[in-house]
């Protein structure tokens, strides 16, 4: 019978087997990282559009309380609609009494960008303008005629939009029926 000759201590790992085993921890890395930052980025971009939906829902309220007009909402507080005699509120002080909070307000990709935010420079990531077959209105009115009543197609009134495309070159835009979508 043959036998194996004696262990002569505890052999360890080479500095090759290491450094090995460290190049393949950092390509797994290197091959998670764009994964990672593309799953947060749709996370960002998903709770945006869920913000819309809420400032989509509180609107049509407002709209409800005001003769099925949507209520006159500036930019922020020191923006006022120019040329006209409304007298419009920023989207916090106008959908408070609907549940819009100011958190509702931040994008959290807006957000992400720190000091260059929206948010930072206006008090809301969120640009509200607007527009009917991408005609810009101040307040735009869901029945054509009062006497008629002819309802628009809301889901061709864009409300509410990102200031700028953050979401990977994209925004997302409210539309009158409640419905988001990424452009």
């Amino acid at each position: 019978m043959m036998s194996l000759p004696p262990r002569r201590g505890r052999r360890g790992f080479t500095l090759v087997e290491l450094l090995v085993v460290l190049a393949i921890i950092a390509l797994l890395a290197g091959l998670s990282s764009p994964a990672l930052s593309s799953a947060l980025n749709s996370a960002r971009s998903t709770q945006c559009a869920a913000n819309l939906r809420s400032i989509g829902v509180a609107v049509t309220q407002a709209a409800t309380d005001n003769d099925n007009q949507y209520p006159p909402i500036a930019q922020a507080a020191t923006n006022p609609y120019a040329g006209t005699n409304i007298q419009a509120q920023d989207l916090a002080d106008t959908l408070a009494p609907y549940g819009i909070t100011p958190d509702s307000l931040k994008c959290p990709t807006d957000m992400a960008k720190g000091t260059g935010s929206a948010y930072k420079q206006y008090g809301c990531s969120y640009e509200w303008n607007p527009a009917f077959d991408d005609e810009v209105t101040v307040t735009p009115i869901i029945y054509w005629s009062p006497t008629v009543q002819i309802p628009v197609n809301s889901a061709r009134v864009r409300l509410c939009t990102d200031f700028n495309a953050i979401h990977n070159g994209r925004m997302n835009i409210l539309y009158g029926d409640g419905h988001v979508r990424k452009h």
